[in-house]
């Protein structure tokens, strides 16, 4: 029976031990609006602004993929680049689009700009805001792409 006894008592004082230290070293942190949290931090996304004892619980994980690839073909024998850009789009290949009229639509479909591939075979993007944006040349041959302006 004291055997018994001194088990459970053990069992108690060791689970509320670690409870304790669960609680002081994960006891996250209430984030709102303009909150900055750290990679890994543990966080509680309030549901409900006015308790702000419940809420969802997370960590914050960072992904460090990024969408960009070189070069793509936009016809058999012409690939463009770079994707993601900061300001312009080149093409390069064994035809030159100089002269081909280009319409960029931004995410909500809305006409953009509107201009011709230049002499050295490149758009110059550097007038419109970071986005992402669809070319569409009025060539029907040259297909049409999505490019990530920063």
């Amino acid at each position: 029976m004291k055997y018994n006894l001194l088990l459970l008592f053990l069992g108690v004082s060791g689970i509320c031990a670690a409870q304790s230290l669960v609680q002081s070293v994960n006891s996250g942190s209430l984030i709102a609006a303009n909150t900055a949290v750290s990679v890994g931090e543990i966080v509680v996304n309030p549901v409900n602004p006015l308790q702000a004892s419940s809420g969802l619980i997370g960590i914050l994980a960072y992904n460090s993929a990024t969408l960009q690839v070189d070069q793509f073909a936009v016809t058999e024998n012409v690939v463009a680049y770079p994707n993601p850009t900061t300001s312009s789009i080149a093409f390069s290949g064994k035809q030159s689009l100089a002269g081909e009229k280009v319409s960029i639509f931004d995410n909500a479909g809305k006409l953009s700009l509107q201009q011709t591939v230049d002499s050295a075979d490149s758009i110059d993007l550097s007038k419109l805001a970071a986005g992402i944006y669809l070319i569409v040349f009025d060539n029907k041959k040259i297909n049409s792409f999505k490019i990530i302006k920063h």
